[in-house]
């Protein structure tokens, strides 16, 4: 019966070329936007490796950022008087430099090459140890960066886990040595003792772009506020409040910073603030495109009704002389709707072969291949359906042709 199906529906190739493609775009269009909606539901899932919740962020801008070693150790000398200015207030229970803030468009990384010859880049960010009382981090092996850290002749370095296991595999990285090698494979020398990076800590993940978005490779180092060969001026800071701090006092926040350093800029964020644009900014395209998956839906049940209400009107003598000949009116309706599913199973199954090249081509790395998987078969799930309700009204009008109106054309 399927091969008889493909025949007639191969013998309207012509008639059935447009529907075809609708169904085609159609079931493209739907696997696109299930595939971001299922990714997203993957990484909500999937812990976020901080507490975003009663967290600002203080962004400075420095005038003469570091331009010389003379203005480089006069803007770490206001960098610690704001610190101090900051923790007077009885609001703030903790302050700490750091880049790679959450929900921030700010990035600081870091690339190294390792001995397979390939980079690896990773977010890496400059800071006290509060930083982990800050955040509330997730600390599952090791210990976290201490006092006297930055005067060590080596870089303790508190990874993530997926860094751990880019870099060192399944050894156990406490105490390794991240080794940097040149583009040739060749190890690179270093300038300085210090700049040898010591694994001393290991988080489970820091998902600082938000819970939609992949885990990045990320590493937490000391920052030094002493020595301007060793670190830049800290620019970016992560203030933890108490909890029911109102936002008036963002404006007595600024008011001591200004008194601090008249002539730096600074600019305040709610971090849960950040967090809603943030989630507004993903879910509007999402909901643009299912919107758009919509619309084509509904063309192509109009496409359809349409077809199949003009295949019947046209076959009327055909389904007339099949039930002369004692064909049931199920048998009629099911032949109808068994076209009309092979139809769509021949543009599904090319809209699948199609779809399937985006992960096998390696288009989008950072997306699983079974993320495709899944939006695959939801597609097929939603458009069966959808393609047997459109075929139901015009197989109920097939099972209508009475058998003597076929007869008249013999």
């Amino acid at each position: 019966m399927i091969a008889h199906y493909f025949k007639v529906v191969w013998n309207r190739k012509r008639a059935n070329a447009l529907i075809l493609t609708e169904i085609l775009v159609s079931f493209l269009v739907l696997c696109f936007v299930l595939s971001v909606a299922a990714y997203y539901v993957t990484n909500w899932r999937k812990p976020l490796g901080f507490d975003y919740r009663n967290v600002w962020t203080l962004v400075a801008m420095i005038p003469d950022r570091d331009l010389t070693p003379e203005s480089a150790l006069r803007n770490l000398e206001v960098s610690r008087q704001l610190i101090a200015a900051v923790k007077t207030h009885p609001e703030v229970e903790v302050i700490a430099p750091g880049a790679n803030t959450p929900y921030s468009g700010s990035m600081n990384r870091q690339g190294i090459y390792l001995a397979d010859h390939k980079l690896v880049q990773f977010q890496d960010t400059s800071t006290f140890p509060e930083m982990r009382d800050a955040l509330k981090l997730n600390l599952i092996a090791g210990r976290w960066l201490e006092e006297g850290d930055a005067e060590l002749d080596f870089r303790p370095m508190v990874i993530t886990e997926n860094l751990a296991r880019r870099v060192f595999g399944r050894e156990d990285p406490l105490g390794k040595t991240i080794e940097a090698f040149d583009e040739k494979g060749e190890p690179r020398p270093l300038d300085h003792a210090w700049e040898r990076m010591v694994v001393v800590g290991v988080l489970s993940e820091y998902r600082r772009a938000g819970e939609l978005s992949d885990a990045p490779l990320a590493a937490f180092e000391p920052q030094n506020m002493t020595d301007p060969d060793r670190a830049w001026s800290p620019w970016s800071y992560v203030i933890r409040l108490a909890p029911g701090t109102p936002a008036a006092f963002e404006e007595d926040l600024l008011n001591s910073l200004r008194a601090v350093a008249p002539t730096w800029g600074f600019e305040v964020n709610s971090v849960e603030h950040r967090r809603q644009d943030y989630l507004k900014s993903r879910f509007l395209p999402l909901a643009i495109g299912g919107t758009l998956a919509g619309f084509l839906l509904v063309m192509v049940g109009m496409g359809l009704l349409g077809v199949l209400w003009q295949n019947v009107t046209r076959r009327t003598q055909e389904l007339g002389l099949r039930r002369a000949l004692g064909a049931t009116a199920g048998g009629v309706r099911n032949q109808v709707l068994g076209e009309i599913l092979m139809l769509a199973t021949l543009g599904m199954g090319l809209g699948t072969v199609l779809f399937l090249q985006v992960p096998l081509l390696g288009i989008v790395p950072f997306v699983d291949f079974g993320v495709f998987v899944t939006a695959t078969l939801l597609a097929l799930l939603v458009l069966y359906p959808f393609v047997i309700l459109c075929g139901l009204y015009p197989g109920w009008l097939a099972t209508r042709v009475q058998p003597a109106r076929a007869l008249q054309y013999e």
